[in-house]
């Protein structure tokens, strides 16, 4: 008979699980529980179980053996921004907080065009910083309030984040 549809006793038609073919059942496998759960394949569709399947999670002890409570942070720069507009050229600049910055410290100065520079401090009066040398370029020009940010790169700071460290 050239047509595979006959009758063969004992050897019945299932449908492949996975593609939805008839198939007769001397040419099928079941694949074994998983995530298939005893689906019955054709051989060409059939692959072997993962070994996966049969690994045992271990309990995992996570306990900290010397727990210590969070430490408070620590800056070790002096920090602000910039409190009102300076335009190019400018020696003086008003902060936020002149907190920690005295003459003769350093400061990073962010400018308007996203350059970084570095200038000495002259003097301290309130919030206005006395710069040694005019800004380059303009800072605190744009958005409102103005946020470029002004450290303090020779203040005096601990060598470690250390709790206790003065």
């Amino acid at each position: 008979m050239s047509e595979p549809w006959y009758y063969n006793p004992g050897d019945h038609y299932v449908l492949d699980d996975l593609s939805g073919f008839k198939v007769r059942r001397s040419k099928t496998r079941t694949i074994p529980g998983g995530q298939t759960g005893q689906a019955v394949v054709d051989r060409a569709r059939w692959e072997p179980q993962q070994p996966q399947d049969f690994a045992v999670g271990i309990a995992d002890d996570q306990t900290v053996d010397l727990a210590r409570p969070r430490q408070e942070n620590r800056f070790m720069m002096v920090g602000t921004t910039i409190a009102a507009p300076a335009q190019a050229g400018a020696r003086v600049i008003v902060v936020q907080s002149a907190a920690g910055i005295g003459p003769g410290d350093w400061l990073q100065i962010m400018l308007d065009s996203g350059v970084n520079v570095t200038a000495q401090v002259a003097s301290v009066a309130g919030a206005s910083v006395t710069l040694a040398a005019p800004l380059p370029g303009a800072a605190g020009m744009l958005g409102d309030p103005p946020q470029n940010l002004v450290l303090d790169l020779s203040a005096p700071g601990a060598a470690l984040n250390w709790p206790g460290a003065a």
